[in-house]
């Protein structure tokens, strides 16, 4: 039976209520056997996926969690360590045991390079059922790039992406452990299939435009600026040398 609103206020979390009631819905309908939370923080949103999962794997880099949660979810599995290890490493269990993952929540490492890293670790294995990844903070600048340059078009096994699932939040002052004027928050989601895909795939991004148009006024803009003037800057080196 789906949640109240109030059910969630247990555990502190750093979703809105738009991703909270994303989550729940789908949830909701998969119902799934088992799924994995990359990056637990406080338990916010695992309390949801404990709700409706038969089993869910935690995954974190903090080691007080599993202490912390004791005793609140019979159904969780904690782990601890860096998701560049523990992510392939529980995929493979879940695998051996034929236990089909239906569900999937990456939000642990936050960098460019972490992002990819979980993303990739799940494209690198077929799905056993349908399986659905959301990834948190896809309106960060740095997530985002992760999402974006994970290697979805050499999976077969994905049909849909789509990076503004959700749209996120601009924090014009400092709010829990974001930094004034930072870009937080919102869903991209993906749906993975046993069955290859048949034509290309296409990574949607719907709010494009408002991604570009908060981001000229946050704190990221100053980076977002030399990385792009570095990218022409080696464009025009390329282009000057082929001339020649």
């Amino acid at each position: 039976m789906p949640l109240c609103f109030s059910d969630y206020q247990s555990l502190h979390s750093q979703m809105t209520t738009c991703e909270w009631m994303a989550l729940q819905h789908i949830l909701a309908g998969l119902q799934p056997k088992s799924a994995i939370e990359v990056g637990t923080y406080k338990g916010g949103s695992l309390q949801v996926m404990a709700h409706f999962c038969q089993h869910v794997a935690s995954i974190d880099i903090d080691s007080s969690i599993a202490d912390v949660l004791a005793g609140r979810f019979a159904n969780v599995t904690y782990y601890t360590g860096n998701s560049a290890e523990l992510l392939p490493s529980v995929l493979r269990s879940y695998a051996q045991d034929r236990e089909p993952v239906g569900f999937v929540l990456i939000d642990g490492d936050h960098s460019t390079e972490g992002v990819r890293c979980d993303i990739n670790a799940l494209l690198s294995v077929t799905p056993s059922c349908d399986l659905v990844v959301l990834m948190h903070d896809a309106f960060n600048p740095d997530c985002r790039a992760g999402i974006l340059s994970a290697n979805w078009q050499l999976c077969p096994h994905v049909h849909e992406v789509e990076i503004d699932y959700i749209p996120g939040v601009y924090h014009q002052h400092a709010y829990d452990t974001a930094a004034a004027r930072t870009m937080w928050g919102g869903f991209a989601c993906a749906l993975l299939k046993p069955e290859p895909r048949q034509g290309d795939l296409v990574i949607s991004q719907r709010q494009q435009g408002l991604f570009e148009a908060v981001l000229l006024q946050s704190s990221h803009a100053p980076q977002r600026r030399t990385l792009l003037q570095r990218a022409k800057s080696r464009a025009r080196t390329l282009f000057t040398s082929l001339s020649r």
